[in-house]
């Protein structure tokens, strides 16, 4: 009998009962789907969830590590970074104090820059000037550094037999110019109290005994002012390379190698004396 005629005889109950039938059939796939569908997530879920444990894992053993490696390693790193910062500050600096065409930086700063924070006076740029006026700047100032060197040396040697001295001392360095100042007083009142051979002045106010014509003593015995500013001025540059700036580190000229054999006091007054016009100088 056909689907037709049972519908037809049963009146429509077959067709009711097979339109249920299909769709509890296509529920039951949907539903079978949709738990496929779950599952595929969870599995997904789960994986991730393994993932990211990982991750975490190692971030937080890299993390360890880290630490643990600068904590060991500080003293390695504090210098690195405190020069770092130096050299930030340094280059801020020097943007902050650029002048217009000859910045130290080599950057291209103008009058009206912002780089320029602190807006001080714009000096005139070498390069831009006249090929005379590039050229004598740098003499002028050093001719002016001299005779000030000149006028402080002069007012303290002046009248004394170390006065023959001022010129060759004012061309060299104010430091250096300082100690042979400052030595002098205290070794022989700027001269007052120097070696002689045959009567004749050696012009070493400063009891140096450095080779060459020497007298009995053993005191170096110099031709010539000039000389003997170029000689004991050669002395007091290699004192001073080796980190000699004030009278109580230059010491040694008075000692030797060692003051054990020099009291306390007399260390201490030679200090003292040689400071007054090496101050003076080198303030």
């Amino acid at each position: 009998m056909s689907n037709l005629v049972k519908s037809t005889n049963f009146g429509g109950i077959y067709a009711r009962s097979l339109h249920a039938e299909n769709y509890a059939t296509s529920e039951t796939n949907r539903f079978r789907k949709y738990q496929k569908f779950a599952g595929q997530l969870e599995k997904y879920q789960k994986i991730l969830q393994k993932s990211w444990r990982k991750t975490r894992n190692a971030l937080l053993s890299i993390k360890n590590n880290l630490q643990s490696h600068l904590s060991e390693k500080q003293e390695l790193y504090w210098p690195i970074l405190i020069a770092i910062t130096l050299l930030l500050v340094v280059f801020a600096s020097r943007v902050a104090f650029a002048e217009t065409g000859g910045a130290p930086n080599s950057l291209p700063i103008s009058d009206n820059s912002k780089l320029n924070l602190i807006g001080f006076k714009k000096t005139p740029d070498p390069v831009k000037m006249s090929p005379a006026i590039a050229q004598t700047a740098p003499q002028d100032e050093s001719n002016s550094e001299i005779e000030s060197l000149k006028n402080d040396v002069a007012g303290i040697v002046k009248n004394t037999p170390m006065a023959a001295m001022i010129d060759p001392i004012s061309e060299k360095d104010r430091i250096v110019a300082a100690f042979i100042v400052g030595i002098a007083m205290k070794e022989s009142k700027f001269g007052a109290y120097a070696p002689h051979i045959g009567g004749r002045d050696c012009y070493n106010y400063w009891g140096l005994k450095a080779g060459g014509k020497t007298t009995a003593g053993g005191y170096s015995c110099f031709s010539s002012p000039e000389e003997a500013v170029s000689v004991v001025g050669k002395t007091v540059e290699k004192m001073i390379a080796k980190g000699v700036h004030t009278p109580a580190q230059a010491i040694s000229w008075k000692c030797g190698a060692s003051c054990a054999g020099q009291g306390a006091e007399d260390v201490r007054k030679w200090v003292a004396d040689v400071a007054v016009n090496f101050n003076k100088i080198n303030s």
